[in-house]
């Protein structure tokens, strides 16, 4: 979004102090890569879920980027 003089950086208000949007689209994507994490450790997903230190960080950041492009993308 153009502001007269620059860019401007979407940001909330929680109570009363304002948050970089980004950070709430990063804890929206935490949240999903753990409950991908609970569904992906039944037995028989948790075997074809390789490699899992490279799964999982992948899942949460596609999620939020996701997040963040339908929620503040032009």
């Amino acid at each position: 979004m153009k502001v007269a003089g620059g860019m401007h950086c979407p940001s909330l208000n929680i109570f009363g102090t304002f948050f970089p949007s980004w950070m709430l689209s990063a804890l929206i994507g935490l949240v999903a890569g753990v409950v991908a994490y609970k569904v992906f450790s039944l037995p028989l997903i948790k075997a074809r879920v390789t490699p899992q230190p490279l799964a999982y960080p992948s899942i949460i950041l596609t999620i939020t980027f996701i997040v963040w492009l339908f929620w503040y993308g032009q």
